[in-house]
């Protein structure tokens, strides 16, 4: 029997903007990834360092690619989103930070600070915009 997936993509996270799903499925599954190597009796330091270089670098190119479209289609609130991304960046690198200073919390406090902020992020900050960017035609 395979272990139950740690997060699972469900209708209610999508946008309504087939590239932007798209990207946030790719989120969940590194976050998916953090959790099953986090099981694993001894996980890897390796394996932990990759997907979290791998979340930072995937979640920078996702922000850019939103802030792009805001950009191209007038979204009002373009300025105030890209301050959560700001936000989300500045958390992010004390991860980072912790991960190289070999805390051993790390991994698991980056696992349940990404599962609360991907279910706020997506569910209230995204869903913003949605509506926008579904008048705009974005796919």
């Amino acid at each position: 029997m395979a272990d139950p997936v740690f997060f699972e993509w469900d209708d209610k996270y999508s946008v309504r903007v087939p590239s932007i799903d798209r990207q946030h499925k790719v989120l969940i599954d590194y976050i998916n990834q953090l959790q099953q190597e986090l099981t694993q009796p001894e996980p890897s330091k390796r394996m932990v360092g990759l997907v979290l270089k791998f979340l930072i670098d995937y979640t920078n190119s996702h922000f850019k690619y939103e802030e792009m479209l805001f950009g191209m289609h007038q979204y009002p609130e373009q300025e105030d989103h890209k301050a959560v991304h700001n936000r989300l960046f500045d958390k992010v690198a004390v991860f980072k930070q912790r991960f190289e200073n070999d805390d051993p919390t790390v991994g698991p406090d980056l696992l349940a600070f990404l599962k609360d902020w991907l279910n706020h992020h997506i569910l209230i900050e995204d869903m913003a915009y949605s509506d926008h960017l579904v008048e705009k035609n974005v796919q």
